[in-house]
């Protein structure tokens, strides 16, 4: 079988290259999405859109609990070639994502105006940002089992059909904006919209899969309708780390958000804005190549195949390094030309260029830590990856962005994300070197 016996680097690469393509895709229509906000709607409209992110990551964090701790069991129980139990993981990671996707939308009805005032958002910009993220949550459902279902994709041994229904999601959500938001001038109530039809059109292609004749698994309704407490407990376990990290994050951008509109008003939200959506391409894609390892890992592993596993982390390391520097360089040079994709106002080049720069400075550190992460999630090292997300959001993301403002006003906010990088690097590579030694025979690290 190609898991078992193809060489780790062709096998990373059929793995990676699909997902990295897909997430490239998915960059792509979110920066067009902003692109369109920007020149239609104007900089109050990034703003707006900035406000509504932490909402919209905590969405995403159950996604990750659920979605990323369902593949890991079904790449598992693949690789040890057990069937049913990797169809009833299947079968109850989709019942959670669709459990939780309804249960979020009752945000849109209740508490929507306290989120976003939590956020950072002024009386002026309220009213916008309330209309997009009311839409956002309406289609909750459709964002989480869109994102969950392409995860146990790849977990299937087909990643280059995930990638297709992120390409689909993706152009989908262009054409959308184009009809919304240019064509009948919905403003901010078409981006979001375009969003989750599009989310929606991802989710439908990939159940579809589970009902063609190239998926090795399929949706039993009895493993939809009979959920065990045993087997959400261990999907939880594994998607746990992820989660963590989501929900901090959630936190770290609530706060950061206040921090910008209070060093740098509502023109320092559109700026970061704008950062977040040209990171999407810039930072974001080689998270693709994290996930595109879990399975190979996870299935080496059910396998009894140490070996291939440290070889697969080691490769992956230098593939989201050499992605990382590349980054670097296009964040450095280009800068000016990006933001003016989005908008043209001197206010807003006079923030975001010198803060784009500064926060690309220690992008290339990131590698070891993605890579480390992705590998114990995929290894099923839950207490593990919990710990190592923990300590690089609690230490090194949260205390410079407290700590460098106070000297260095919006600067300091730019100036702790290379802070955060660098820091969660060197915590990281100590994790790495005691998996090694795990995978190598000592069975007393990282015990679950």
């Amino acid at each position: 079988m190609l898991m078992d016996e193809e060489k780790i680097p062709k096998l990373l690469i059929y793995f990676a290259i699909p997902a990295m393509v897909g997430m490239v895709a998915g960059a792509i229509y979110n920066i067009v999405d902003r692109i369109f906000v920007g020149r239609f709607v104007g900089t109050d409209g990034l703003a707006a859109i900035t406000l509504s992110f932490p909402v919209m990551l905590l969405l995403f964090s159950f996604s990750l609990l659920i979605g990323v701790g369902g593949s890991s069991r079904v790449a598992i129980l693949r690789g040890a070639k057990k069937q049913r139990p990797a169809e009833q993981a299947l079968g109850h990671t989709l019942m959670l994502l669709a459990a939780v996707g309804f249960a979020g939308m009752g945000l849109s009805v209740y508490g929507v105006d306290l989120l976003l005032r939590l956020s950072g958002a002024s009386e002026e910009i309220l009213p916008l940002a309330r209309n997009y993220l009311r839409i956002i949550l309406i289609g909750g459902p459709l964002a989480l089992m869109g994102h969950g279902i392409n995860s146990l994709v790849r977990a299937c041994g087909s990643p280059r059909y995930a990638m297709g229904t992120q390409i689909l999601g993706a152009f989908s959500n262009i054409l959308l904006d184009a009809l919304f938001i240019v064509k009948m001038g919905m403003g901010v109530e078409g981006a979001a919209l375009g969003t989750v039809l599009a989310q929606g059109a991802a989710a439908i292609c990939g159940l579809m899969f589970f009902y063609s004749g190239s998926s090795p698994l399929r949706i039993r309704l009895h493993f939809l309708v009979r959920l065990r407490i045993k087997v959400i407990k261990k999907i939880f376990a594994v998607g746990s780390s992820p989660f963590i990290t989501e929900l901090s994050f959630v936190f770290y951008m609530t706060l950061m958000n206040n921090m910008v509109r209070k060093y740098g008003g509502d023109i320092g939200l559109s700026a970061m804005g704008v950062f977040l959506s040209l990171d999407s391409i810039l930072f974001l894609p080689a998270l693709a190549i994290g996930e595109a390892v879990q399975p190979v890992i996870g299935y080496n592993y059910g396998a009894g195949k140490p070996d291939r596993v440290i070889r697969a982390i080691k490769y992956a390391i230098k593939m989201v390094t050499c992605f990382y520097v590349l980054s670097f360089v296009v964040a450095e040079i280009f800068t000016e030309k990006m933001i003016l994709l989005f908008n043209d106002s001197p206010k807003l080049l006079a923030i975001g260029v010198p803060g784009m720069r500064i926060a690309y400075i220690g992008i290339i550190f990131m590698g070891v830590t993605i890579i480390t992460n992705s590998a114990l999630l995929g290894l099923g090292r839950a207490r593990a990856a919990i710990t190592l997300s923990v300590f690089r959001h609690a230490v090194f993301l949260f205390l410079p962005l407290i700590i460098l403002p106070r000297f260095y006003g919006l600067w300091g906010i730019w100036m702790s994300f290379p802070v955060g990088d660098i820091s969660g690097c060197l915590i990281a590579a100590l994790f790495l070197k005691r998996l090694f030694n795990w995978l190598k025979g000592d069975s007393a690290l990282f015990s679950n």
